[in-house]
């Protein structure tokens, strides 16, 4: 049988151990999972950011994202819905009106967490948006 160490360092050596993440996983999501992920999506504005918004945001009714991803890295889809994000600092919002169909860029960090648009582009009048659930 083989002696165990002892001391003031097995203890930390223990708990240091027993502490580990098994599978290099850190705050329960696998090391593998990317946290951040961009999409393309459709959308239709249904508010602009205020006049000198420290924080601007814009309020959108997008179409389903079929390939999202959750916080453990899993593609689990979203359907169409009504969500706030926060507007990107690169990210020129002049022409856009409420009312307006959009396609934008997102970002979703899981890491922050943060939703954030990247880029956005006026589509077409008459431009219909497919709303529901995803697949």
């Amino acid at each position: 049988m083989r002696p165990r160490p002892e001391g003031p360092l097995s203890g930390l050596v223990a708990l240091a151990l027993v502490g580990f993440p098994v599978g290099c996983r850190e705050g329960g999501r696998p090391a593998a999972a990317p946290a951040a992920h961009r999409y393309t999506v459709r959308a239709e504005v249904l508010r602009l950011p205020a006049p000198g918004d420290p924080r601007p945001e814009i309020l959108l009714r997008h179409e389903a994202i079929d390939d999202f991803t959750d916080a453990e890295g899993r593609v689990v889809g979203m359907a169409s819905m009504v969500m706030p994000f926060a507007v990107g600092p690169a990210v020129s919002l002049a022409g856009v009106s409420v009312g307006d169909k959009v396609e934008v860029r997102l970002l979703v960090n899981w890491a922050e967490p943060a939703f954030r648009v990247e880029g956005v582009a006026r589509l077409p009048e008459g431009t219909e948006l497919r709303l529901g659930r995803s697949p």
